[in-house]
């Protein structure tokens, strides 16, 4: 009887210890290449979240499709353990697509904004000088992914010159290889994607979108840059939500982290959620006006 009292009591502190060191998993949705360095930042914050608290056990998860909107959904379905880490595209894409589902952006909102001014640069094999590229009647601009930021940007050059043509291809890399090979005058993509035809000396850099752009006369060329944020859907419970944003507002400029943001030249920021909600609600208004400004020129969009 003795043992089995000793038994008994053993069991009920091992199931206390067990309950005690049992945490609830929380999922950050990645949409796009779970290989990029954006995907490998989020790893990177995870690891940090992780080694912070044990309250919860943060994860990465690939939920790639339909430009973020199928992680964004699932997002919706579980609302109080999933999240989704996005750049500019998260809200530029429900305004832009017209003929698909996309997710309600009311419905979401940043848990954490991580960095700002991610700049998009401009390489051509042909000129190097901007000026005597927009003097070209004939202008035909490379991106990747009509209605991302490098459409919109390429959609700013449309403003200086009206005969371009924008052409769409499966990729960045793609893009830069044809302006490389002299297929496209120009390509728009991000420094990473870009860098390696730089330095095999194949283009020439023309400028860069961000603060302090050298694309003077480019509309709104300073704030044409990817900004990178983690959503949560807003039926997440208020306490939960703000306890997370806690702990991930905490370790957001971390070393690891923000030496991985500096490799996609994204400044990593600190926004309490009042200033997190005046972000959200300036980039709304902001993207959408470029999307507005998308109309005119939609007809002189070729595709690779």
């Amino acid at each position: 009887m003795k043992f089995l009292k000793h038994y008994l009591v053993a069991a009920v502190l091992l199931g206390a210890s067990t309950l005690a060191l049992a945490t609830e998993t929380i999922t950050i949705l990645w949409a796009f290449n779970i290989g990029s360095n954006q995907a490998n930042t989020i790893r990177l914050i995870i690891d940090e979240l992780n080694k912070t608290q044990d309250k919860y056990t943060f994860v990465i998860d690939s939920k790639p499709g339909a430009g973020g909107t199928i992680a964004a959904n699932a997002v919706e379905v579980k609302p109080n353990t999933t999240l989704v880490g996005m750049s500019s595209s998260f809200i530029i894409r429900p305004y832009f697509e017209k003929d698909s589902p996309t997710q309600n952006l009311d419905n979401f909102t940043p848990i954490l904004v991580q960095g700002t001014g991610s700049p998009v640069t401009v390489v051509s094999g042909k000129y190097t000088k901007l000026e005597h590229a927009l003097a070209n009647p004939n202008l035909t601009i490379g991106v990747s992914g009509i209605g991302s930021v490098s459409h919109l940007a390429a959609n700013a050059l449309l403003d200086v010159n009206k005969t371009a043509t924008i052409v769409n291809f499966k990729s960045n890399i793609d893009a830069a290889t044809a302006a490389a090979g002299g297929h496209v005058d120009l390509a728009i993509g991000f420094d990473a994607d870009v860098a390696p035809f730089v330095e095999a000396n194949k283009v020439d850099v023309l400028g860069r979108t961000g603060p302090g752009t050298q694309l003077k006369q480019v509309p709104d060329a300073d704030k044409l840059t990817a900004n990178y944020a983690i959503f949560a859907s807003t039926a997440m419970e208020q306490e939960r939500f703000q306890e997370i944003h806690k702990l991930m507002i905490a370790i957001n400029t971390k070393t690891a982290v923000a030496n991985s943001y500096k490799r996609d030249l994204l400044t990593p920021v600190v926004l309490n959620l009042k200033q997190s909600h005046t972000w959200y609600t300036n980039e709304r208004a902001f993207w959408k006006r470029q999307v507005d400004k998308i109309t005119e020129s939609g007809s002189r969009i070729a595709t690779k």
